[in-house]
């Protein structure tokens, strides 16, 4: 289906890349498999989209969508305990089938683990028995399996993504990270209500070594338990500035818009803030082929 938006908003949306999309099969219930979110994004005009799944990596069948979508479809792989948490071999393996993103533990980071009620649809498929992935040891130094994860990335010139870890410990990694050579570092949405970065932190964050800071759409929807007010998100975009930053949906909830439709819906009220045209071309294409390395 092709979506109906102003001739402004469409004009962005052809070209635009997703870089954040969770799609079925999955665990959870979503909205469209990844032949469906393929084909929506190319009638849409868009250029690309990467696929995510906390449980499972997402190269190989990102491969299958595109080719039989004709359309240019990437993957990645979380490193959550069904990964095998901080696995070298997994991360080697999903980088050689083709991997754009490595996120550190999203759902199985320790810290979410704790606070899963902040999303409780995620919460769900996580056991009471689960006590979660930290990145540091006790005397708070980076764990030592993360260097040769680090390696590998930087190897293949892939994205390492912070996932749902804390600030904390998403610093360290960044900063470690960026020391090890690793070029392509996003903080994922840091500005939802249950990563909760300050301006500060973010420009922290950015001057130890993040490429990028990935605003999510799925912030400000009743996806999540504690929604992001719409114009707190634009305000922080305005602070950090549009050519550090990524504007993704998060989407494929049951609950909310197709990802195309929802990355019209997040250009139009980026404009709608006041956001100048060529900033949100920055951040929904510019920034993410850059990353991509398309």
């Amino acid at each position: 289906m092709k979506f109906r938006f102003e001739n402004n908003v469409r004009a962005l949306l052809e070209g635009s890349i997703d870089i954040h999309i969770h799609s079925a099969p999955d665990v959870y219930p979503r909205l469209l498999n990844d032949v469906e979110l393929a084909l929506s994004a190319k009638e849409n005009g868009m250029r690309a989209i990467l696929l995510k799944n906390h449980y499972f990596e997402t190269a190989s069948r990102a491969q299958i969508a595109s080719d039989i979508a004709d359309f240019p479809v990437f993957g990645g792989i979380a490193l959550n305990l069904t990964n095998g948490g901080l696995n070298k071999h997994a991360v080697k393996m999903a980088l050689k089938i083709g991997a754009k993103q490595v996120w550190m533990p999203t759902v199985h980071s320790q810290y979410f683990v704790k606070n899963k009620s902040h999303v409780a649809n995620l919460a769900t498929e996580i056991g009471a028995d689960v006590e979660g992935i930290s990145l540091v040891k006790e005397d708070g130094s980076l764990r030592d399996e993360l260097y040769e994860i680090f390696d590998l990335i930087k190897e293949a010139d892939a994205i390492l993504a912070t996932g749902h870890v804390t600030k904390e410990e998403a610093k360290i990694a960044v900063s470690e990270a960026a020391k090890r050579g690793v070029k392509k570092i996003i903080v994922t949405h840091p500005a939802a209500t249950f990563v909760h970065y300050s301006v500060d932190d973010m420009r922290e964050i950015l001057d130890l070594g993040a490429t990028f800071l990935e605003h999510t759409w799925n912030d400000v929807t009743r996806q999540v338990s504690h929604p992001l007010e719409i114009h707190v998100l634009f305000n922080v975009i305005k602070s950090i500035g549009a050519r550090h930053c990524i504007m993704s949906t998060d989407a494929g909830q049951w609950l909310n818009p197709p990802a195309a439709q929802q990355m019209g819906i997040y250009i139009k009220e980026a404009l709608k803030s006041g956001i100048p045209a060529q900033d949100i071309r920055t951040m929904v294409t510019d920034n993410p082929a850059r990353v991509l390395g398309i």
